[in-house]
């Protein structure tokens, strides 16, 4: 599947498979977005470089993440 991550250092939106916690690009870290990649490709250029703004915003960006818990514990 693919998820919608915030990279903090870049300031960028990534679409990932699976669910990452650094960023491909600057290794920085990364935050899972709540926004579904369905409805992200519906969004035209202006929203989602509105939702990339947002996202820049701790407040806002809170608000939008969501917390994966794996059902495998990591040792």
């Amino acid at each position: 599947m693919l998820y919608l991550h915030f990279c903090h250092p870049c300031g960028r939106i990534h679409i990932l498979s699976g669910h990452r916690l650094r960023c491909p690009a600057c290794d920085g870290k990364l935050t899972e977005l709540s926004v579904t990649y369905e409805s992200y490709i519906r969004l035209s250029r202006n929203e989602r470089l509105e939702l990339q703004r947002q996202c820049g915003d701790p407040t806002a960006l809170q608000k939008m993440q969501t917390l994966y818990i794996s059902r495998y514990k990591r040792k």
